[in-house]
């Protein structure tokens, strides 16, 4: 399945629903960031933009394509490249946001004090990582 492609969307959703069951402390609030990559390969090999969503909380976690009703609490954009590193485990998130190719928006504290969340969703995406074609 292609990165960021509706399969892998799905399988992402997947993923992190069922790995969110196991996180004992789910948050006393849901979180919603939406990223947006830059220059991803089309089915018509033109770049385009890809929007997710990813959402966790009380509530339980998801993936989604697009971005979500209402405003985020916090956006993430970066390019494809940057995106496919991350993905692979190869670079973070944090690495490339000191690097200057990730740029966030909206709560950027809601990110730092929910890093332990945003762990868990890594690892979930992660488990991915060996059926994705980047």
């Amino acid at each position: 399945m292609r990165y960021l492609g509706d399969e892998w969307i799905t399988a992402a959703d997947s993923a992190l629903a069922e790995a969110w069951q196991q996180v004992a402390d789910k948050g006393d609030e849901q979180t919603t960031i939406a990223s947006s990559v830059k220059d991803a390969p089309g089915d018509d090999d033109k770049k385009k933009k890809v929007q997710w969503t990813v959402s966790f909380g009380p509530d339980g976690a998801s993936v989604a394509a697009g971005n979500p009703e209402g405003d985020p609490d916090a956006t993430m954009e970066l390019d494809y490249g940057t995106a496919v590193s991350i993905a692979r485990g190869e670079s973070s998130a944090q690495v490339a946001f000191m690097q200057g190719s990730l740029k966030l928006g909206g709560d950027v504290t809601l990110l730092i004090r929910g890093a332990d969340h945003l762990g868990e969703v890594a690892d979930a995406l992660g488990s991915l990582r060996d059926s994705t074609e980047f």
